[in-house]
């Protein structure tokens, strides 16, 4: 029960993911640290290999149909997020992971094996509760089966532990898991000070960029801004939704676009933004071997370079100055964004050459 009340190393290092997975890792407690520690770095590392060609096939089949496989684009990709692959495997998480599991759930959710998909979005929620965010696109693409699983998953990893703990024990343990997950997200805009966990917030970047000339940053702001992210991605993709004729191309966009906001409205330390990946993967792919459009490159590569260029070692005290101003996260917002405009445009080109045929 002590689990979600003692940091391991850092401040923030609190286990914040279910008990029923806290039941998994601690079987990893069986083991020397050094073999457990081992298992862990192979894990990620397996995950970002596997993941990282999931990611470049996806992006290629369903976003840029006929486009025959490639080294570069995959190269680039890896080397844009490596960054963040660095921390992640220096502080042994799980979001590498967690992406994995993700990206194989949409896979199987497009290629219609759906019971399979359904289920592994249900543990990637149960694992990182911000995944819920995907269930509002199953109701957008009319996909309530798929919907109910994913929440039938949730429900049986919650009373899993009831099980081995008993149910007054386990009703405890949850109540210490939400008690974490809502100190750890207490405070979402920066103030300042050396706690940089919300600097790279969306609430932060544009409280710094506008909000702090008028009011002063309170919780109220931080969810004003959330409800208003969710009107107008929600207007977004019903919008496309009415354009499109490719709604698995549409499905997989949002996809990627959701995944990725998810580092951008909770209190995220920066390897939490490798869900980006498949985003970084797909402007990649509007930039190599030709630019599309040609001007794009002006754009595009300075926003892959503040999501995946704060090399400490390389940079010095500048990176301090990228992590004080949110470097990484206005760098992320403004891949949401080109990615969502560059698909909207790329849709609209195909449909005027559709009509012109």
């Amino acid at each position: 029960m002590r689990l979600y009340g003692v940091a391991h190393g850092l401040d923030s290092g609190v286990f914040k993911y279910a008990p029923a997975l806290a039941l998994f890792y601690a079987l990893f407690a069986l083991l020397p640290f050094s073999i457990a520690a081992s298992i862990q770095y192979a894990l990620i590392a397996i995950a970002f290999i596997d993941g990282s060609i999931r990611i470049d096939r996806l992006v290629r089949e369903k976003l840029f149909p006929q486009r025959p496989a490639g080294y570069l684009p995959l190269f680039l990709t890896a080397l844009v997020c490596v960054v963040h692959l660095h921390r992640e495997l220096h502080l042994g998480n799980m979001n590498m992971l967690l992406l994995w599991v993700l990206v194989i759930a949409l896979e199987r959710l497009l290629n219609g094996n759906r019971t399979i998909g359904a289920m592994l979005i249900g543990i990637a929620i149960l694992a990182k509760p911000h995944f819920v965010v995907l269930l509002p696109l199953l109701v957008l693409f009319g996909k309530y089966r798929e919907l109910g699983i994913s929440i039938g998953v949730v429900v049986l990893g919650i009373v899993l532990p009831s099980l081995f703990l008993g149910p007054a024990t386990n009703l405890e343990v949850h109540k210490a898991w939400f008690s974490a997950m809502a100190e750890h997200n207490s405070s979402l805009i920066y103030t300042g000070g050396d706690d940089y966990r919300s600097v790279n917030t969306i609430y932060s970047f544009l409280h710094r960029s506008v909000g702090k000339y008028f009011l002063e940053p309170t919780s109220v702001e931080a969810y004003t801004i959330l409800g208003g992210i969710v009107l107008v991605f929600g207007a977004f993709l019903l919008w496309l939704k009415s354009r499109t004729s490719s709604l698995p191309s549409l499905f997989a966009i949002g996809y990627f676009l959701i995944l990725a906001l998810v580092p951008s409205i909770t209190l995220t330390d920066t390897e939490h933004f490798l869900l980006s990946m498949p985003l970084v993967a797909y402007l990649i792919h509007h930039l190599v071997p030709i630019a599309r459009p040609r001007w794009l490159p002006l754009l595009g590569i300075p926003i892959l370079l503040t999501y995946g260029g704060n090399w400490e070692d390389a940079l010095g005290p500048f990176a301090a100055e990228l992590i004080h101003f949110g470097v990484l996260g206005i760098g992320n917002v403004f891949l949401i964004l080109i990615c969502g405009w560059l698909y909207a445009r790329s849709n609209q080109t195909t449909q005027i050459a559709s009509k012109a045929r």
